[in-house]
């Protein structure tokens, strides 16, 4: 299968559940950025990081080939790497033992895998909602029956076109999550704004 060359997916992000699901849309919508997430049935079933390297055994991660095939990414034939392409992965870790938690925040976890120096694991400890507490974002425990609308209240998918306003949508997220030790999202963050030509995270447009 072939891809044209401004089509290829330069990131995907394997996420935890529905919560992480719309953060991450909520992110790539308002960048206007192709990102492809991976999740069971759209976040509405959980992957955790106990289940990982089961979930990493799967048909499509299983050679390089086959996942740039399934995500549209480059594949370099004669080197046999992916180009230009980084695979996030969101956990919490607060339902796995302290050894399995530290083995996934190092990338230990991933150690032989064929994804392995692509893979950037992502965490939240001890779960997204803690973090997004901390950070100002969140003002209450939700109850989780009542996670999934919030998170798209607070957190909603972008129909309009790429703007300073959408651009300045995440730079907003981006500053409140920057000095929470507790997750490392903002690496995510990071990594779109670099493939956004003439855009930094921290200079607003239209500001000095």
């Amino acid at each position: 299968m072939s891809h044209n060359a401004l089509n290829y997916t330069k990131c995907a992000v394997i996420v935890h559940g529905k919560s992480e699901f719309t953060l991450v849309k909520y992110i790539y919508t308002n960048l206007h950025l192709p990102v492809k997430i991976i999740a069971k049935d759209k976040g509405r079933g959980s992957i955790q990081i106990n289940g990982l390297s089961e979930y990493l055994r799967k048909k499509q991660f299983r050679t390089l080939k086959e996942f740039a095939n399934e995500y549209s990414v480059e594949y370099d034939r004669k080197t046999k790497i992916l180009k230009n392409f980084k695979l996030f992965i969101i956990m919490d870790t607060d339902d796995c033992d302290e050894l399995t938690k530290s083995k996934y925040m190092t990338g230990e976890l991933f150690e032989g895998h064929p994804l392995q120096e692509y893979i950037v694991p992502l965490y939240n400890v001890s779960n997204l909602e803690d973090v997004m507490l901390k950070a100002g974002i969140m003002v209450k425990r939700i109850p989780a029956a009542q996670k999934g609308s919030y998170y798209t209240k607070i957190f909603p998918i972008n129909t309009e076109p790429l703007s300073i306003n959408t651009v300045n949508e995440v730079r907003t997220f981006a500053e409140k999550i920057k000095d929470i030790k507790e997750t490392n999202m903002l690496m995510f963050v990071e990594y779109c704004f670099q493939q956004m030509l003439g855009e930094t995270l921290w200079e607003k447009t239209g500001e000095k």
